[in-house]
């Protein structure tokens, strides 16, 4: 099996999250059959939205995710990780400082994933950052779904849940919760992408309103397992109630991008 190396602290829960998922999917009999995993928490790498956003003062996090994927890469990792969405708009670059290693890209396979589930039209919940630089917007697209985005008053939500609640700390707002999945599936949306990592905190079920809520961050666990080229339990089980026996969940319709209002 290739060593696993995951560039963390983007945030530190949402790190100790995917460590955790990727112990619980490996399918293993004993210690010996788990993956080799090195972990960098390196919570000190500037916030990824803000400089995405211009906003004054922000600094690039490209540089100090290049020097952690060196440093995994010095260490043995084949395999590279990161639980944080909005860096992957500009994974490209921060893997070009790599000689045989690669990393999973996790909106790609979220995406995958959430076609193979039957998904057509998905809402995306993620970053201003990630929604700015059309991470997933472009990675649905890829895999044959339509995006939905928030409008402006429900992204300002997101945006809380994520800073003002599990960033700091704090329990999230059940109220805004609920309010930012219910505009989704208000909008017909049969699909909810948790494309931020903090999302992946709130415990939200398989399934809410007739929508799949896929977690990017599980996705990836999931991934780097096989990438690593140990056994993975079956992911889609945990959503295979919810799914129709042709494995859709509704008729295909027109793939594209736009906005809820």
């Amino acid at each position: 099996m290739e060593r696993l190396g995951i560039i963390g602290g983007l945030g530190p829960a949402a790190t100790a999250r995917l460590f955790a998922q990727i112990v619980a999917y490996t399918d293993a009999a004993c210690d010996q059959e788990h993956l080799d995993v090195t972990i960098l928490n390196r919570p000190h790498i500037p916030d990824r939205t803000a400089y995405l956003l211009g906003k004054p003062g922000a600094q690039s996090f490209v540089e100090p995710m290049q020097e952690a994927a060196r440093e995994l890469e010095a260490a043995g990792c084949g395999v590279l990780a990161t639980p944080c969405n909005t860096a992957h708009a500009r994974l490209d670059e921060i893997a070009s400082v790599l000689g045989r290693s690669h990393f999973v890209d996790m909106p790609a396979s979220a995406a995958a994933f959430a076609s193979d589930l039957g998904c057509t039209r998905v809402g995306v919940l993620a970053t201003d950052g990630a929604l700015a630089t059309g991470v997933y917007q472009r990675a649905l697209g890829a895999a044959g779904i339509e995006s939905m985005l928030p409008d402006e008053a429900v992204q300002a939500k997101v945006m809380s849940i994520i800073y003002d609640d599990v960033k700091a700390g704090r329990v999230a707002d059940a109220e805004k919760v609920d309010n930012v999945c219910d505009a989704l599936t208000d909008a017909g949306c049969n699909g909810i992408m948790l494309g931020c990592t903090e999302l992946s905190l709130l415990g939200l079920p398989r399934m809410r309103g007739g929508a799949c809520i896929v977690d990017a961050l599980d996705v990836l666990a999931w991934k780097c397992i096989t990438e690593c080229g140990a056994k993975a339990r079956n992911l889609r089980d945990e959503y295979r109630c919810h799914v129709r026996p042709d494995g859709c969940l509704d008729e295909r319709g027109a793939v594209g991008s736009r906005t809820i209002e």
